[in-house]
């Protein structure tokens, strides 16, 4: 993984978030990890300054306004968001729910642990196979294949 690998959090709640900062920083993995509150400052961002050395995508799912679910239909409605890896990262065990992220394009769900060890352990489980193990073609590439 390169340093200019980045990391995405999308998460409306602080404590959630906070967690989720400090096991990326126990975990010191190379890259940048950036968050964001809300889908609209997702996509802000990615309208930006693109898709481009995105390892994943770490989404919560049950958010005000802009729901994960939303987020995920809007990511499927771009040749190019859609490539990028998304991880619904949720305190939801609804049947319902992990059947719709997945129809909606979701590439895991994994819920959100309440043990604090648990917790940074499942994000270093998430972030060693999306952030090094997961490999994904260049956004070059994926232009092409949506062209």
């Amino acid at each position: 993984m390169n340093t200019h690998t980045k990391f995405i959090v999308v998460e409306d709640n602080p404590a959630d978030l906070q967690l989720t900062q400090l096991a990326f920083q126990n975990l010191s993995l190379e890259g940048e990890l950036l968050s964001f509150k809300n889908g609209q400052d997702l996509f802000d961002y990615l309208a930006h300054d693109g898709a481009s050395d995105i390892a994943f995508i770490l989404l919560d799912l049950n958010m005000p306004q802009w729901s994960g679910k939303r987020i995920l239909k809007n990511l499927q409605n771009s040749a190019i968001w859609r490539s990028i890896p998304v991880v619904i990262f949720s305190s939801s065990l609804h049947e319902q729910d992990i059947k719709e992220c997945y129809a909606l394009g979701a590439n895991a769900y994994v819920t959100k642990p309440f043990d604090l060890q648990d917790f940074e352990r499942t994000i270093e489980s998430i972030a060693n196979f999306w952030g090094r193990i997961n490999m994904r073609p260049s956004v070059e590439v994926q232009r092409s294949v949506a062209a």
